[in-house]
């Protein structure tokens, strides 16, 4: 895994970037009057969705978080291209103004089968008792077919590599964004190298454009007795400045994990995703060692919401008509209820006692 890969950042620079930031402590999530990524970037109850946006980006900084994770909607910019533009600026502009560098992802292999796929701009359903908010999501565990996007339609593939070069024009050089997330957990939902071409595509156009970001593909296949990368992740590991990791593993697989992932690069580590407390993967065990380790933290979920993240994915009601036991009584994501009361609050109170200072976020443009 050492290929020269054109306009990628040597592994000095990248470490020189990773030196100059302070420690990424990072979350994930939807607002949570927001059920998917539609909701959150389309035209209908805007002013609604922003205003939440602008709440929850508050408590995250009196929480003491200085980063967030944001993943676009390719069907809300195809859909309603000038509204997304302006509200991503407006997102980024709220996140800035507390603190919050974002970390804006393009691409994504989570994604239902073509059966379940739904699109329509407007009002979105919720589904209660299902996590992602809807019994028919990539979460649910009981498909076996490839997960469908619009990529996946020859006369829209093109629009993808539109959008990415329009977003990389339009912030290659903007101070809100701090990291490039060019596609999340490639090969997730069954498609295998479906999405490779257009991840290839995404990290040419982000270098074409000379983004003074890092840019990074997420390897998130990493469990227990698993030491490999399948074809799509060993690319997107290949390809990235800096690697980022998803591990919702218990605590000793975390640790063994991070050591593997040390074998393999010299890179800065982030860990966009993690926090699954039914498998031991907890606040008190994981946020105190990525910080020991100078690893950047991105859990999922800030509040309880539609979206319904803190219930288990739907593999684990699978496996318990299977005879399995999980105590899944367990928020499995998100740190606040929806009145903003703490679902545990000494996982706050450690979050705030690790939180580094406020003293202006470095930058750093490689040459």
């Amino acid at each position: 895994m050492n290929k020269t890969i054109f306009g990628q950042w040597s592994v000095d620079q990248a470490v020189a970037w990773h030196d100059a930031q302070p420690w990424m402590l990072g979350f994930n999530g939807y607002p949570s009057n927001c059920v998917n990524r539609t909701a959150m970037w389309q035209k209908h109850r805007h002013d609604e969705v922003f205003a939440q946006i602008a709440r929850e980006f508050d408590l995250a900084r009196e929480t003491g978080f200085n980063a967030v994770r944001a993943l676009v909607q390719f069907e809300v910019w195809r859909d309603e291209r000038a509204a997304f533009l302006a509200h991503l600026d407006e997102y980024l502009d709220l996140a800035a103004s507390r603190g919050l560098r974002v970390m804006l992802c393009l691409g994504n292999d989570c994604c239902p089968p073509r059966a379940r796929y739904r699109h329509a701009l407007g009002e979105q359903s919720v589904e209660w008792g299902y996590h992602s908010g809807t019994k028919a999501s990539p979460h649910s565990g009981d498909y076996r077919e490839p997960g469908w996007q619009p990529l996946d339609d020859p006369a829209q593939a093109p629009l993808y590599d539109e959008m990415a070069d329009e977003l990389a024009a339009r912030h290659a050089h903007d101070p809100r964004i701090q990291v490039w997330d060019v596609w999340n957990e490639i090969g997730n939902s069954n498609r295998g190298v479906l999405s490779l071409p257009a991840m290839r595509r995404f990290f040419e156009i982000l270098r074409a454009r000379n983004v003074d970001q890092p840019l990074t593909a997420d390897v998130w296949r990493l469990w227990p007795g698993r030491a490999e990368f399948s074809p799509e992740e060993s690319e997107a590991f290949d390809l990235s400045d800096i690697v980022t990791f998803h591990c919702y593993s218990a605590f000793p697989d975390f640790v063994r994990t991070v050591e593997w992932l040390r074998t393999q690069t010299a890179r800065p580590l982030v860990c966009n995703e993690w926090l699954n407390r039914i498998e031991g993967n907890t606040v008190e065990t994981v946020l105190p060692f990525l910080h020991a380790m100078k690893i950047g933290s991105f859990h999922w979920g800030l509040i309880q919401g539609f979206s319904q993240t803190y219930e288990p994915h739907g593999a684990y009601f699978e496996s318990a008509k299977r005879g399995e036991r999980k105590d899944l009584r367990l928020w499995m994501h998100d740190l606040y209820r929806f009145n903003g009361f703490p679902y545990d609050w000494r996982e706050i109170d450690l979050i705030r006692a690790f939180a580094p200072p406020r003293e202006g976020n470095a930058s750093f443009n490689p040459s």
